[in-house]
């Protein structure tokens, strides 16, 4: 008999009931945003029971006095004076919810799907709060690069400008760089005496910021693509790099009410509230509602010194796009 092929095959038409999918019940990674504006800021807490507006003060500083005392006089007395910054707390909050139906048939954990994207949503927002007060100033803060694209040179300027107008390092004797990894392309390939040093020749590496790649010209280095842009189309955008000083801006939450601290979302996790529902209340007579998840926080980021911003922004170009 002569070999014949199969009659029915996987195509077969009239074979109605086979299955015809798979369903892989874990979803795929998606391309998140590293959080780098909230730990450029100085910490504060608010108290409870104290409104909502927290006050700083500075001394204006006094001025030197090369004239000599006239002898057996007593001199006038000098008139001290002060300067206040005052930043208000304000509420942040978001919510989804689900069917009951659509819980109980959901192929996935839909409730901690659900917390997952919303704790990006958040972490997200309380990143973007901090980065757009560091904006707020571009007019003063900004500084041209040297060149087409971002070298060593512009990061040098930039720390020697703060340093010229006596601001302090953020950590140790070093400042903080954030910058786009299209940015960081063009440092790296800065062949430069006194270049990039990488985090792991540190002497020591465990004093390293979370996320830290490097160090340049005394300026330490984290990498995100959530910085300011110029709006212009590549290949012509010009993203932000910022070097921030000690001082340059407060990060304030209302105390056991402020944002979780998430440089990774891949890595950390926002706190989210998760309410189980399904069963019949008075706000849900019938039970409809499956579950919710949300967050709420109280913050405020505000900048410490706008007579001398204690931070340099700088407009760079990228060679690689």
């Amino acid at each position: 008999m002569a070999y014949q092929p199969a009659s029915n095959t996987t195509g077969t038409a009239t074979i109605r009931h086979q299955a015809t999918v798979y369903y892989n019940r874990v979803g795929l990674d998606q391309l998140t945003q590293m959080f780098y504006f909230q730990a450029a800021g100085e910490d504060e807490i608010l108290p409870l029971r104290n409104g909502k507006t927290i006050q700083w003060f500075r001394y204006d500083l006094l001025s030197g006095n090369t004239a000599p005392a006239a002898e057996g006089t007593v001199p006038s007395g000098i008139q001290m004076s002060s300067q206040t910054i005052s930043g208000t707390v304000v509420e942040y909050a978001d919510y989804a919810s689900s069917s009951t139906l659509l819980r109980d048939t959901a192929i996935d954990d839909i409730a901690a799907n659900f917390s997952k994207q919303l704790g990006y949503r958040a972490a997200l927002s309380v990143d973007t709060i901090a980065r757009t007060e560091l904006d707020s100033l571009s007019s003063t803060t900004n500084i041209a690069t040297a060149g087409a694209n971002g070298t060593s040179a512009d990061l040098r300027r930039a720390k020697a400008l703060l340093a010229g107008a006596n601001v302090l390092a953020k950590q140790g004797n070093d400042f903080m760089g954030i910058m786009h990894p299209y940015v960081r392309y063009d440092i790296l390939s800065d062949n430069a005496a006194g270049g990039f040093i990488d985090v792991m020749r540190y002497s020591q590496p465990e004093v390293a910021m979370t996320g830290e790649v490097g160090k340049l010209e005394g300026v330490r280095l984290v990498q995100t693509t959530n910085v300011a842009t110029d709006g212009v189309a590549a290949p012509n955008t010009k993203y932000t790099t910022y070097v921030i000083g000690k001082g340059a801006m407060g990060v304030v939450s209302l105390a056991g009410n402020g944002p979780s601290k998430v440089t990774d979302i891949q890595k950390q996790s926002f706190a989210i509230n998760v309410v189980q529902g399904g069963k019949a209340s008075i706000p849900d007579p019938t039970g409809t509602i499956g579950f919710l998840v949300s967050y709420r926080f109280v913050f405020v980021a505000k900048l410490l010194d706008t007579t001398t911003p204690r931070y340099k922004t700088i407009p760079m170009d990228s060679s690689i796009i």
